[in-house]
């Protein structure tokens, strides 16, 4: 890699190409877990502004998906880092890029959802400043779920 990773970091909007590329690699962003029913072309046409992808020589090292919502709050819908890239502060920038962009466009707070086992998640939100909440009913399909917000600002 050489030099500051954070400085190799290019930070810029999704692309159709982008997601089809996420796509064709989602093993390496979320191991076994089927996450393909949350990478729908929708989130990239209408939110694509919104939505932040982490770059470095080319090669996609992380992304976020997200909005905002009706209520004002800037959604964050899915986000992957590459699991060779954990641990650069990825995560961290495409939060940060992301609440610029939701701010600038009005938004009053951050959202984002997981399932309750997902600990790594419910550990990165809580160092963020994030509050946590278990929500029963939040998905008919699959019940409780760990919902994160934070006031932007």
């Amino acid at each position: 890699m050489g030099g500051d990773a954070e400085a190799d970091v290019v930070l810029r909007h999704v692309t159709i190409p982008d997601l089809s590329a996420i796509l064709g690699e989602l093993g390496d962003f979320w191991g076994e877990r089927d996450t393909a029913f949350l990478h729908q072309a929708l989130y990239v046409h209408e939110f694509g502004e919104t939505s932040v992808l982490a770059e470095r020589d080319g090669r996609i090292v992380g992304y976020l998906l997200g909005f905002v919502n009706q209520d004002g709050t800037g959604y964050i819908h899915a986000v992957g880092v590459r699991r060779e890239a954990r641990g650069e502060g990825h995560g961290r920038r495409l939060y940060a890029r992301f609440e610029e962009l939701v701010r600038a466009r009005g938004a009053n707070g951050l959202k984002a959802i997981t399932q309750p086992e997902n600990a790594g998640s419910r550990a990165f939100h809580e160092a963020l400043g994030f509050s946590v909440q278990e929500v029963e009913g939040y998905s008919p399909s699959s019940g409780t779920r760990l919902v994160f917000r934070r006031r932007v600002g």
